[in-house]
């Protein structure tokens, strides 16, 4: 028998090349079937669904969700299965020697699938500033600790910013680079350097410097920051390491966060090249209230910017699951997986979106979440990060 049927949506599957309107069956919490006018008759439950966009389960890349740890971590299922998403990678919120919370609190209460980066800092982002000198990183105990909670910990963090930067250099980035070799994982690099003074792209900072030190699979995120150490030169132009970076196979992540997202870097990016290949939410608390509000949201802004609603579901789906090395199991509807699916509705208005910069853009395309399917056992969203719910600001 069929647990569950979405019956009578459109499903969106850019891993499969779908669009169509289809019926989703699962059952033991596997997807079982994808075809049209499924019987709902053999089915334990039935979900309408028509009307609304079914999608692979999202896949968030970027969120910190060490909650109750970190002042600034979230409750995992918030960002998580009440938001639409069903996989969420932590960057960085522990670093070796306060990562055991993790697998003992957070991961085990938490519907929602978990990974994260490991701080190459080794209290991660329990004090802040989290690297300020050599001392702050345990290299030995970093490995350790990745080879000892593999597939949970995916990969290493470096946040390339702060006192760290004048301190060490390009060599936090290489600390950070042999940690993620040596434990067989990749690394993850957040650039955009708030604590610089001025911000006209001429002080010194190490991001042309690292690029080159980035393989196939590591990631950059905050790809469209306007801090310092952006991508964008002072002359508007992109910078050659990304492009040569993007061109060798290194993930490209947006991750919007309270900080980290302009439109005029994006919308320069974009015009000169850079393609990102992901939308992330960097999602904390404030984040939700303040700047990022959903991953939903994030979708409607990238459509603003110019992307199609196939490029935005790729951008959280297929390509995610492809940076985690995890197509086989996440970010498709392939009959035999399984059963992670995200139902969204569109809506249509006059938005206005914000970037951390206090620039607005305006869209006609809005995306809610309507419900929310985890090895096969389907979830509500919770109410919504704003007064009304999902729904972006009205320009109107």
């Amino acid at each position: 028998m069929t647990d569950l049927l979405l019956k009578g949506g459109e499903v969106i599957d850019p891993s499969q090349d779908i669009r169509a309107k289809l019926d989703v069956a699962v059952t033991d919490g596997i997807i079982s079937a994808v075809a049209p006018d499924l019987d709902p008759s053999g089915a334990a439950r039935v979900i309408n669904v028509d009307g609304n966009i079914v999608i692979p389960g999202m896949i968030d890349l970027h969120t910190h969700v060490y909650e109750g740890v970190n002042q600034n971590g979230i409750n995992p299922d918030l960002a998580g299965i009440r938001s639409g998403v069903t996989t969420v990678l932590d960057a960085g919120s522990a670093g070796c020697y306060t990562f055991g919370g993790f697998p003992n609190y957070v991961v085990p209460n938490a519907k929602t699938n978990i990974f994260c980066m490991l701080h190459i800092s080794r209290v991660g982002l329990a004090y802040q500033p989290d690297t300020s000198r050599r001392e702050d990183i345990d290299l030995e105990e970093t490995v350790s600790v990745i080879k000892a909670n593999r597939p949970l910990i995916q990969g290493v963090k470096i946040r390339a910013v702060g006192p760290g930067v004048p301190s060490m250099g390009v060599e936090m980035v290489r600390l950070a680079k042999q940690a993620a070799t040596e434990g067989g994982v990749r690394l993850m690099v957040h650039i955009g350097d708030r604590s610089i003074a001025g911000g006209d792209g001429t002080e010194p900072t190490i991001t042309r410097k690292l690029l080159p030190l980035l393989d196939k699979g590591d990631i950059i995120t905050h790809l469209f920051s306007g801090n310092p150490g952006r991508i964008i030169d002072s002359d508007g132009k992109v910078i050659r390491e990304i492009i040569e970076a993007q061109n060798r196979g290194v993930f490209l992540d947006t991750a919007h966060g309270r900080q980290n997202f302009s439109f005029d870097v994006a919308k320069a990016a974009l015009d000169q090249g850079v393609q990102p290949r992901s939308i992330s939410t960097d999602m904390t608390p404030p984040g939700r209230m303040n700047t990022v509000h959903s991953m939903t949201e994030m979708l409607a802004r990238f459509m603003a910017l110019g992307f199609s609603l196939e490029d935005v579901i790729r951008m959280t789906t297929a390509n995610p699951a492809q940076a985690l090395g995890m197509e086989d199991t996440l970010g498709s509807l392939a009959v035999g997986r399984p059963a992670d699916i995200s139902v969204l509705k569109e809506e249509t208005g006059d938005w206005l979106f914000h970037d951390t910069e206090g620039n607005t853009l305006h869209g006609d395309k809005a995306l809610v979440p309507v419900v929310t399917v985890k090895d096969g056992e389907p979830y509500s969203p919770d109410w919504g990060p704003r007064p009304w719910g999902w729904l972006p600001d009205s320009a109107s």
